[in-house]
């Protein structure tokens, strides 16, 4: 297993992840210069529970110009609705990029209610593209998977 060091950063206009940092992305930069810090550390940028009003989350403007530097939209939140996570795939779906999930988790309760299965990876670009074969596994898929045998 792999630790990947990341970091949710508050931009000028919501919040974004990077990926695969070697150094601390400073708060409160542009969106543009927030994706810049990531990529000049061979990073990898995250769009996190896009859509989901109850969040710090990137605005759709933002979004719009930064799209071509986005590797990752997250499909599916542990703690957003099932519309915003609808919301979510439809954007990745149209920029073409690669599936992220995750519980979220702010409870014992709620971790690994969400995760993503996927082969082993060797760095930041490998991950990018296991993750595009990787599968989304959502706790009630993995009961049933266990209830069923399959």
């Amino acid at each position: 297993m792999a630790a990947i060091v990341g970091e949710e950063i508050l931009t000028t206009e919501g919040e974004l992840i990077g990926l695969f940092l070697k150094d601390p992305v400073p708060a409160r930069l542009s969106p543009e210069e927030t994706v810049a810090a990531i990529k000049e550390q061979g990073g990898l940028v995250y769009l996190e529970h896009p859509y989901d009003t109850t969040r710090r989350n990137l605005r759709e403007d933002a979004i719009e110009r930064i799209a071509d530097q986005i590797d990752i939209v997250e499909v599916f939140n542990g703690r957003s609705q099932p519309e915003i996570n609808r919301r979510g795939e439809e954007l990745r779906s149209t920029l073409g990029l690669a599936a992220g999930a995750g519980s979220d988790a702010h409870t014992l309760r709620e971790i690994g209610s969400v995760y993503i299965e996927m082969e082993a990876f060797n760095g930041a670009q490998d991950f990018l593209a296991k993750l595009r074969r990787g599968s989304v596994v959502t706790r009630e898929k993995r009961w049933r998977r266990l209830l069923i045998g399959g």
